[in-house]
């Protein structure tokens, strides 16, 4: 013979059962979920964004430092043609 609590342990996991099989707990389920891969895909979005604009920057930064260097080696043969002539 089953005893009171276990009587009534079956009667709430029948609840909860029922619970997670209703329509509108499902909804509100996939609600929350959404919402998380929402959140989840604007901060992957948002990092790759970040991430492109400091590999333009340091691009950028690298071609900077790259045409000084050029003008740095060309820039003494330019002084000794200006003062030749």
């Amino acid at each position: 013979m089953l005893s009171v609590i276990q009587i009534a342990a079956v009667v709430m996991l029948f609840g909860v059962a029922l619970v997670f099989a209703s329509e509108g707990f499902a909804l509100a389920v996939s609600r929350v979920l959404e919402a998380a891969f929402d959140r989840v895909e604007y901060r992957l979005a948002m990092r790759a964004q970040t991430r492109a604009e400091k590999i333009k920057a340091r691009r950028r930064e690298e071609r900077r430092r790259a045409t000084r260097a050029r003008a740095e080696v060309f820039a003494p043969a330019e002084i000794h043609l200006s003062h030749a002539g």
